[in-house]
């Protein structure tokens, strides 16, 4: 009989209160992601350096374009961000062409087995899962001696020798006959992907800019706080502080400069959580776990995959209730 696919369920849709709820928890995750103690400490400095300008102080104030400021604060900061997520981005392209060329092999090693034994497709899985291992360990860890990465290739030649072994077993006598010429091909789409990933990580964002970026954030605050109390001019009926109208400043001054930190500060974390999308922490980062989730059972797919798949998680949840 035909395999049968299984049915696939289409999740409910969220009730006005889920979806609110989800709202209030997107609010309050992006205010604890603005709200570090690098970013308090600016923000302090610079209402300290505003405070110290206003009229009861040192009375130093001045006016320029509004567009100057923006584009000479906000740009390169967003361009950072950009550099470091099409980094990201080509990452991720060059892991989902490695995923897919892995698991294409695999299918090889299980379908093309004359004999039907299972034996190829259980040995190349084996070979896979410690190629994996090798591949995110190795990625994860920028710092790692120059051995870290030539394990990898040794991976692939052991690879490429259990190719050749399977030739025969596939009703290929030579390496570059049929089907393996594809095998090969896959093989060899598998080393340019891990090489492309292999790049991004071993290269960097410009530097010079990355530089620039960190000075400017924690310059631009305070050389911009007698900017901020040239917004008083216009809020001169405005008392904050005690004594005469806007003697130590206004609200407005105080509202631009916590603002503009926390723009500029906010870009600033962005761009170093995707400096490196390899280690895991971030929420931008790869999911490893994602990525691998059908690498680390490739024998549960296939016919007879689901309860496979679903007998594989009954066990999981028992092993952890077990360990709970």
């Amino acid at each position: 009989q035909p395999m049968k696919s299984p049915t696939l369920e289409l999740p409910t849709e969220t009730s006005p209160w889920e979806a609110l709820v989800v709202h209030v928890r997107t609010l309050y995750d992006g205010i604890k992601f603005a709200s570090t103690w690098h970013t308090l400490f600016m923000v302090s400095l610079s209402c300290l350096a505003t405070f110290l300008c206003t009229k009861g102080m040192l009375d130093f104030s001045f006016d320029t374009s509004m567009s100057i400021v923006a584009v000479g604060t906000i740009f390169p900061l967003v361009f950072s961000v950009q550099a470091s997520f099409q980094r990201r981005e080509r990452a991720l392209a060059a892991l989902a062409s490695l995923k897919g060329s892995i698991f294409a092999v695999y299918l090889m090693f299980k379908s093309w087995d004359r004999e039907r034994t299972g034996k190829w497709a259980t040995e190349a899985e084996l070979i896979f899962h410690k190629l994996l291992d090798d591949i995110e360990y190795y990625l994860r860890h920028p710092s790692l001696p120059e051995e870290s990465g030539n394990v990898i290739y040794d991976g692939f030649a052991t690879l490429a020798r259990k190719m050749n072994e399977f030739g025969p077993a596939a009703g290929f006598n030579r390496g570059g006959e049929g089907g393996m010429g594809r095998m090969a091909a896959f093989l060899q789409e598998m080393v340019k992907s891990f090489e492309a990933v292999r790049a991004i990580r071993d290269t960097e964002t410009p530097v010079g800019l990355r530089l620039f970026c960190f000075a400017l954030i924690h310059v631009a605050p305070v050389l911009l706080a007698p900017y901020w109390v040239h917004f008083c001019a216009d809020q001169s009926r405005t008392e904050l502080l005690g004594g005469r109208a806007g003697l130590y400043g206004c609200e407005a001054c105080y509202f631009v400069a916590v603002t503009f930190v926390l723009i500029v500060m906010t870009l600033h974390r962005v761009q170093v959580e995707l400096e490196d999308p390899f280690d895991g922490d971030g929420d931008d980062d790869i999911k490893w776990d994602v990525w691998r989730a059908q690498l680390d059972q490739l024998g549960n797919y296939g016919e007879g995959g689901p309860a496979r798949r679903r007998e594989m998680l009954r066990l999981a949840e028992e092993r952890l209730r077990a360990g709970t």
